[in-house]
C-alpha cells in the first residue's frame, strides 16, 4: 500500500512573509499536523505550549506545538502544528484534512477535495 501526500504551504502566524511549501503525508491515523523542529525554526514558529501525544510505538510523550496557518489552492486556515524532532516527515492529520475537506482514498492512493463541508 502506497502513501498519499499533500502539498501545503505552512505560514508563520505572526509573520506571513515566512512561509514554505512542504509535502505532507496525509495520515488519517493522526489528529494533528507535525513538522520537524528545524523547519519550525526556519519559519519562526515558536512553541506556545505542549500537548500529550500518543506516538506510533504506543509511547505517550509531551511535545511542543506552535501556531501557524496552512494554505491549499488559495484557501487559508488557522492551525496548530506539533513540533517534532529534526528529520521527521511532515504529517497532515485529520484536523487539517477535515478543514480542507479532503477525502483520502488509501486503496487508490489519491486525495481529493469534497465540494462542501457537512453542516450538522
Amino acid at each position: 500500500m502506497g502513501d498519499v501526500y499533500l502539498d501545503l504551504t505552512i505560514i508563520n502566524d505572526t509573520d506571513p512573509q515566512k512561509q514554505m511549501e512542504l509535502q505532507f503525508l496525509a495520515d488519517t491515523g493522526a489528529t494533528r499536523a507535525w513538522i520537524p523542529q528545524d523547519i519550525a525554526k526556519k519559519l519562526g514558529i515558536k512553541p506556545v505550549g505542549k500537548t500529550p501525544m500518543e506516538l506510533a510505538n504506543g509511547k505517550i510523550d509531551s511535545l511542543p506545538y506552535g501556531l501557524c496557518k496552512f494554505e491549499y489552492e488559495g484557501e487559508v486556515i488557522n492551525g496548530t502544528v506539533v513540533i517534532g524532532p529534526k528529520g521527521i516527515e511532515p504529517l497532515a492529520g485529520t484536523h487539517i484534512l477535515q478543514e480542507f475537506r479532503m477525502v483520502v482514498d488509501v486503496t487508490h492512493h489519491t486525495i481529493r477535495r469534497a465540494r462542501a463541508m457537512k453542516a450538522k
